[in-house]
């Protein structure tokens, strides 16, 4: 099968989780023995990471809307599907699709509906709410959510139940376990690999400042990649009182320790594509507090709701034994999140999607 991803970034160009999904994704399908194409923004020069063809175009992601179409045009021509991820590169994938007569999905790495004007502001924000809502209402052949959160944001929005699948990634477990569990390092927060402004507001680190405010004895730690900001150490807008430590681009192994330690580990995320970190918490036997619904045990809160946060977290505090028995629910849950199960359900849909192309 010839499979082209429209993907606004691909590594060695990283800002989240979802480029290293379609990379992993991508090398497993080319290990199949389907053939496989990213058209990405980027180096021209650079044709292949890690064994993947990559066709990259010169220009900023917020300009793939636009510039991106005329490669995309061709690719769609070549390949047998076309898959779309959501943002910058949604739309000319599908007109490139329709136009070449083949099927497209729409893989959802993020939705945020109306905390666009938190994100960008209420200006701007309702341009992003709007462009979003149009791409969500074209009628792809299948549109890919990974979590139930943004599937309710996806229906609030317009998007056909039927062409709803749900496919979330898996986790490796033999990394991430509650081996060596000894819970006594407060509250563990991650964030992105790349913190600029709208990250940092998306991951909702405001309402994680005032559930600190509100839990003065709690220590609270947040691992997050490097903060592309201008000020040092951190802009007064960020507001996070005394009382946590801010750690960026810890080891893997470190990482893993930080879950398998911490009492709780709580997300703030105004949403999540998926919540990648919320999985690998999961795997180690953390409770979770969270504002995004993976299918984990444990409370989960409204965005921006900092005191239902800190309640949230105040009650596996005060619970040490609750904690541990919806910590080890999690683990049982994320055993069976393996990658195995993701990539057999993606391969389903792209069989489904091929054969919808030949009727």
């Amino acid at each position: 099968m010839r499979i082209v991803f429209g993907h606004e970034l691909f590594p060695p160009d990283v800002a989240g989780g979802g480029e290293k999904l379609a990379l992993r994704l991508a090398k497993h399908l080319k290990n199949e023995g389907h053939e496989v194409r990213i058209v990405t923004s980027g180096d021209p020069a650079l044709k292949n990471y890690e064994g993947v063809e990559t066709i990259r175009v010169p220009a900023n992601r917020y300009l793939m809307n636009v510039l991106a179409l005329p490669e995309l045009i061709k690719q769609a021509a070549w390949a047998d599907i076309v898959i779309a991820s959501s943002g910058n590169m949604a739309l000319p994938a599908y007109v490139a699709a329709r136009h070449a007569k083949k099927p497209v999905a729409l893989w959802v790495h993020h939705i945020f509906g109306k905390y666009w004007r938190d994100i960008r502001g209420p200006v701007l924000g309702r341009l992003f709410e709007f462009f979003e809502r149009v791409i969500f209402n074209l009628r792809f052949d299948a549109v890919v959510f990974q979590n139930e959160s943004s599937k309710a944001l996806g229906l609030g929005m317009g998007v056909r139940r039927s062409s709803i699948r749900m496919i979330s990634p898996g986790v490796d477990f033999g990394t991430f376990n509650p081996a060596k569990i000894r819970r006594r390092r407060g509250v563990l927060v991650v964030g992105s690999m790349n913190m600029d402004r709208p990250a940092i507001i998306n991951k909702g680190i405001k309402y994680i400042g005032d559930a600190k405010r509100l839990l003065p004895d709690v220590h609270f730690t947040i691992v997050t990649g490097p903060i592309h900001i201008r000020y040092e150490p951190l802009p007064g807008w960020i507001d996070v009182p005394a009382g946590y430590s801010w750690q960026s681009k810890v080891k893997p192994h470190v990482l893993v320790h930080m879950y398998r330690t911490a009492n709780a580990f709580a997300c703030a995320s105004l949403n999540e594509g998926f919540g990648l970190a919320l999985l690998e918490a999961m795997a180690c036997g953390c409770p979770i507090v969270s504002t995004v619904d993976i299918g984990q045990v444990g409370p989960k809160v409204k965005p921006k709701d900092a005191k239902a946060l800190a309640d949230a977290i105040r009650f596996y505090m005060d619970n040490p034994a609750k904690a541990r028995e919806d910590g080890m629910k999690n683990a049982s849950l994320a055993r069976g999140r393996t990658w195995e199960k993701f990539y057999s359900h993606v391969e389903k849909l792209y069989t489904d999607l091929n054969k919808h192309r030949s009727k």
